[in-house]
């Protein structure tokens, strides 16, 4: 197993947050990596989704919704190719911090047989991707926000 994980903090609360990051239907106005998503955000249900790597590579995956809690979490699971060769246990989570902003974390663990095949070979774009998804993410909450407070 392998993880890459990120973290931000967010001058907004968990509700902006959760705003942006649940409308898949904008994905592709405003996310670098996740490019776009469909589907609905209830345990069980059937996501498509497709990342967009540096080198402006695709890649579609159909992961399954693990759990989707609002202002809180939302993680699914995606399959490469076929179950057990290369699995990705993908997690959103907003963290309320004690001044009402927010620490976000956006982390991938990573299974199954192909792990020590590829993971030299994504790992550094994945951790770009997620950093990038991560200020755009920043930018829109925050801009939410400050639109929202007069």
């Amino acid at each position: 197993m392998k993880r890459i994980c990120t973290t931000i903090n967010i001058q907004a609360s968990p509700e902006d947050v959760w705003e942006v990051l649940s409308d898949l239907k904008e994905y592709h106005a405003w996310n670098p990596f996740i490019t776009r998503v469909s589907g609905k955000l209830h345990a069980g249900e059937l996501l498509e989704v497709e990342f967009k790597t540096s080198n402006s590579f695709k890649i579609n995956l159909k992961p399954v919704v693990l759990n989707a809690q609002v202002n809180k979490e939302i993680r699914w699971m995606g399959h490469f190719w076929v179950n057990g060769l290369l699995d990705g246990e993908h997690l959103f989570r907003i963290e309320e911090m004690e001044d009402g902003s927010v620490h976000f974390i956006n982390c991938e663990k990573f299974t199954g047989l192909l792990v020590p095949l590829f993971m030299y070979m994504i790992k550094e774009d994945t951790e770009n991707g997620f950093k990038a998804m991560n200020e755009q993410l920043k930018s829109m909450a925050e801009k939410r926000k400050a639109n929202r407070d007069p």
